[in-house]
């Protein structure tokens, strides 16, 4: 029901908004670029199979971006946002057979990756922010809430981008298949509104295939709250799900940080995530377990710590142990990782 009433009416919200902030001419546009490379090298050992593996780190990928912001004579600002992901041998991809693999020209696991994460035209205003194109859904980042300061390896979705592709033992099951955060409907081509008042914020988007997307966010210095729901709609078989996460730190840097979500596909899986870190100066420490339900045969959990420092504005180094499992299925066995790494922005 809450699908169809945002299909309905939201395009008139758009539209409208659109037509306001297209009524005056732009006088310049402001171009940046910016980006980031993320390295990261890793031992694991599946029960079957052990190797070290050199990989782009799909936690916060390799990638390279360029924005563009300028202002009607009316007070509208009106920008671009574009963003391409450029990784050699992601993470996630990295199978078991890249663990004996030679590695011949780069090519462990997928080799170079390339895709496009976004290329949006926006619109600012009074009536809020209207955005157009391949970008996040309204409810992207919904399970993503995190003040630990250990994100760039270690947050609720951090098994399936360092680990996706790995076999729990002879399972034949991967963490891919058996572990999901269920963080929205991700970034797609849609029609994305903003708006926010004082601490509260809202969002709605429509994508390809009659995606519909809802969510709310309340943000202070020092506690961050968001929830979301969706429908896939004719995009994927009708699926719809939910998910929150909340995030607190001290002012002493200790924090908490949690998450759940789940959705209506059969078995009705779901996802819980807990994490306790502590901030000091440069550096972030964090602990942190989580569990799928229902998603494939079996519970999958994980459990990492994480360490991260800030060596200089834009580059960080870090490193984590990681421990994932899978209980019920024949042939499985845990899947442990020692993983280091840095990033550095530009």
């Amino acid at each position: 029901m809450q699908s169809k009433a945002l299909t309905r009416y939201l395009p008139v919200t758009l539209c409208s908004a659109a037509a306001l902030a297209l009524s005056t001419p732009v006088a310049a546009v402001d171009f940046t670029i910016s980006g980031q490379l993320n390295r990261l090298i890793m031992s694991v050992d599946n029960g079957v199979e052990d190797g070290i593996v050199h990989a782009d780190n799909s936690a916060s990928g390799t990638r390279l971006r360029f924005e563009g912001k300028g202002e009607t004579d009316g007070g509208t600002e009106v920008g671009l946002y574009y963003e391409t992901q450029l990784q050699s041998n992601p993470s996630d991809k990295v199978s078991v057979d890249s663990l004996d693999g030679d590695g011949s020209g780069g090519n462990v696991g997928e080799g170079d990756y390339f895709s496009t994460r976004f290329a949006t035209v926006w619109f600012k205003g009074d009536f809020g922010k209207l955005t157009i194109g391949q970008g996040s859904g309204a409810t992207d980042g919904v399970a993503e809430v995190d003040k630990s300061g250990t994100t760039v390896i270690q947050y609720v979705g951090a098994s399936n981008d360092l680990l996706g592709s790995m076999e729990y033992g002879a399972s034949g099951v991967t963490v891919g298949q058996a572990r999901g955060h269920f963080d929205g409907l991700g970034r797609n081509d849609n029609l994305r509104y903003d708006a926010s008042t004082g601490e509260i914020s809202f969002a709605a988007s429509i994508g390809n295939g009659d995606k519909t997307e809802l969510s709310a966010g309340y943000a202070v210095d020092n506690l961050e709250i968001r929830v979301g729901i969706w429908d896939s709609a004719d995009s994927g078989n009708d699926v719809a799900g939910n998910a929150i996460s909340a995030s607190w730190i001290g002012a002493g840097g200790f924090n908490l940080t949690a998450s759940y979500g789940s959705d209506d596909r059969a078995g009705d899986p779901t996802n819980i995530y807990f994490k306790v870190g502590y901030r000091a100066g440069a550096a972030a420490y964090a602990i942190d377990w989580g569990e799928t339900s229902d998603l494939t045969d079996g519970d999958a959990s994980a459990m990492s710590v994480a360490y991260v420092r800030d060596l200089m504005q834009g580059v960080q180094v870090y490193a984590s142990y990681r421990t994932d499992s899978l209980d019920g299925v024949a042939g499985e066995d845990d899947i442990t990782a020692l993983v280091g790494g840095a990033r550095v922005k530009f």
